[in-house]
Formats: C-alpha cells, structure tokens, sequence
C-alpha cells in the first residue's frame, strides 16, 4: 500500500489527486458492500436462525432443520 501511494505521489498533480480519491472510493465501496451483504444476509435468514444446523463459510452454505 504504501508503495501504490508512494508512485501515485510521483504522478502530475491532478492525476495523483484523482488516484487518491479513486482509492478512498474503492475502498470505501468495499466496506459498504461487505457490511450490506452481511446485514442482508442475517436479514434474510433471520426469521430462520432457531432451525440452522449447519454454517459453512468456505464454500459458503447454510443448511436448514427439515420441517
């Protein structure tokens, strides 16, 4: 990280300025969709969580209580 932003301090300054918010942008986009899917994810099987017998993350996979 801190060489990418050593080579873009390196670059003209209106290109090293668009870089460094392209980076904040990136990074930020990255978190909120992380957090979103998270957030859905519990949403979604939230009325469900009581008949959860099996979680797996790697793949991911959720497996359901039969009714």
């Amino acid at each position: 990280m801190e060489t990418l932003l050593a080579w873009i301090k390196g670059l003209p300054s209106y290109l090293s300025n668009f870089l460094d918010i392209l980076l904040v942008a990136m990074v930020f986009v990255t978190a909120f969709t992380l957090i979103i899917g998270v957030w859905l994810g519990f949403l979604i099987t939230r009325k469900r969580m009581n008949h959860i017998v099996e979680l797996q993350f790697f793949p991911p996979k959720i497996t359901f209580k039969e009714k």
